[in-house]
């Protein structure tokens, strides 16, 4: 293991931190340090313990063995109120503060100023003003905080979280949601409170991009042991990706960075790599079935949708590529029943199809996987198996009975066959986040779908869980007959899995594809810049 760490008293220091669940260890005695003014970025695959370590320094869970020292005196941390007097503030990957308060009411929840029993609204109100203008943000701290942005509510979140005399910040995530300049300011905003307010921060992102533009240590977490721990000069990217996702995936990166095209890169990276999941076993899950059905949209129109046309073909992926709140997500949405459609036409092979609900899409065969897997996805509290047959209870009725050793069976040989790790038996929300998103991937393919629509998919995951959704993807298109539609923000992803790819800005879309020539990351950016 290549080490930065020294051990020093100053800051906050984790030492032989030991977790486990229902008997199975997450964290293998991990240590770090986090000094004053440090940036580390905190990278692993899926499942390897970057947010356990997270809940554990937090106070969200406690570990089983180890300790946690602040300034080289052992601290307690037991509950998010004891990492928060402890000078530790924590920004979750799901935006946590309460959209129906305003933002001055969220700065101040739980520590409300008051004198005689009554609120001292506009000492709070002062106080949340003075807190945003620090971070640059034109904001109006009496407006309620759901009437903004995902991008100026991610930087809201870090704002709260700092100013109550934190020291330490951890921050998960933070850029999933962001694009372009929003994830520029928010990394000037990361590097200025390390350099001037000398706070240490922790940084989990799987963009290696940047980790490597705002951190100056990268820690990374295979398996639940720290394999790498070193400063950013002292170590490359190849480095990092290799000791997180092996070689191949390493040599991958390598080419996409060096401007090899996607498709090459990603044939060169299948001939070498083991398949995810065999073509066999993809063809196994849809027996018999015919090809998915043409799906035409026209002129389409519902909520943040003004007139949006598309063609999705059987047996192809159809990429839908847009700058946030272009209108995407909300195509698949009214495509699914969950927003009515208030104009245009859509047709199934030829056929009328106008959804009234999901049950009425599912019935058509329509299919589709949200990108907040934790408040519209996964039902937390459940078994994974049980995750993936809910939409499908009825298949296992007999004579009014479940038949619950069928049941289990099927969905845990699905579960196997995508590589979810972890205990299937637990809380589906004890799984990594990229198991989790595997999760819902086999809820999909459950449904015996012919038309599956994927809203960010790998959001938030790492590089092998990616690229195995990548293969299940193109797989359940060009092997099962599918009719795959792909919401991306991520330009890469668009080019590497789509076999046509349109361009949606402001609610509208004409469904032209882009030609041959404009399929790069760097066109597809300038499509839709051009097209804002």
């Amino acid at each position: 293991m290549t080490t930065a760490s020294t051990g020093t008293p100053a800051g906050l220091s984790v030492r032989g931190i030991i977790k486990r669940y229902s008997g199975v260890s997450v964290l293998h005695g991990v240590s770090v340090d986090v000094r004053p003014g440090d940036v580390i970025g905190l990278v692993g695959h899926n499942g390897a313990g970057k947010s356990t370590l997270l809940r554990t320094i937090s106070g969200a869970t406690t570990p089983d063995e180890g300790a946690i020292s602040i300034d080289g005196r052992v601290s307690t941390i037991d509950s998010p109120a004891a990492a928060i007097a402890a000078g530790i503030a924590t920004v979750y990957q799901e935006l946590s503060l309460l959209p129906n308060l305003t933002v001055a009411q969220n700065v101040y929840l739980g520590d409300e100023r008051t004198r005689a029993g009554l609120l001292r609204r506009d000492e709070m109100r002062a106080g949340a003003q003075a807190l945003v203008e620090s971070f640059g943000l034109d904001v109006d701290v009496t407006r309620r905080l759901g009437d903004y942005p995902v991008a100026t509510r991610q930087m809201l979140e870090i704002a709260v979280a700092t100013h109550r005399n934190a020291r330490f910040l951890l921050l998960d995530e933070p850029t999933t949601s962001l694009e372009g300049g929003q994830v520029e300011r928010l990394l000037e905003v990361v590097r200025s409170l390390a350099a001037d307010r000398g706070m240490g921060i922790v940084f989990v992102d799987h963009k290696l991009d940047e980790l490597y533009a705002v951190c100056n240590r990268v820690v990374a977490l295979v398996d639940g042991l720290v394999r790498i721990d070193a400063h950013v000069d002292e170590i490359s990217r190849h480095d990092v990706v290799a000791a997180i996702a092996g070689d191949e995936a390493a040599e991958l990166d390598d080419r996409l960075r060096a401007g090899e095209a996607p498709t090459e890169a990603l044939a060169t990276a299948e001939r070498t790599e083991q398949e995810a999941v065999p073509v066999a076993d993809v063809r196994r899950w849809f027996p018999d079935a015919p090809l998915g059905p043409r799906l035409e949209v026209r002129d389409l129109r519902a909520a943040g949708v003004e007139g949006v046309s598309l063609t999705a073909e059987p047996g192809r992926v159809l990429g839908l590529y847009g700058l946030v709140g272009a209108g995407r997500t909300e195509v698949l949405r009214a495509l699914v029943g969950l927003a009515p459609i208030t104009g245009g036409t859509v047709t199934l092979d030829g056929r009328p199809y106008r959804p009234g609900s999901p049950a009425h899409a599912q019935r058509a065969g329509v299919v589709y996987v949200t990108e907040e897997r934790k408040s519209d996805g996964i039902v937390p509290a459940l078994d994974s198996p049980t995750n993936v047959v809910l939409p499908v209870l009825a298949r296992y009725r007999r004579a009014g009975l479940l038949d619950k050793r069928r049941m289990l069976r099927e969905s845990d040989d699905l579960l196997g066959q995508l590589r979810v790790r972890g205990d299937r038996r637990g809380p589906v929300v004890s799984l990594s986040g990229g198991n989790q998103q595997k999760v819902l991937l086999a809820r999909a393919i459950a449904q015996r779908p012919r038309v599956l629509m994927l809203d960010e998919p790998t959001k938030g995951v790492d590089l092998g869980v990616k690229a195995e959704i990548h293969r299940i993807v193109r797989s359940l298109a060009h092997d099962a007959g599918l009719t795959v539609l792909l919401v991306s923000s991520e330009e890469e992803e668009v080019c590497e899995v789509a076999d046509d790819i349109v361009v949606v800005s402001q609610g509208h879309s004409t469904g032209e594809p882009l030609p041959a020539d404009h399929r790069t990351p760097q066109a597809l950016r300038h499509a839709a810049w051009a097209a804002a």
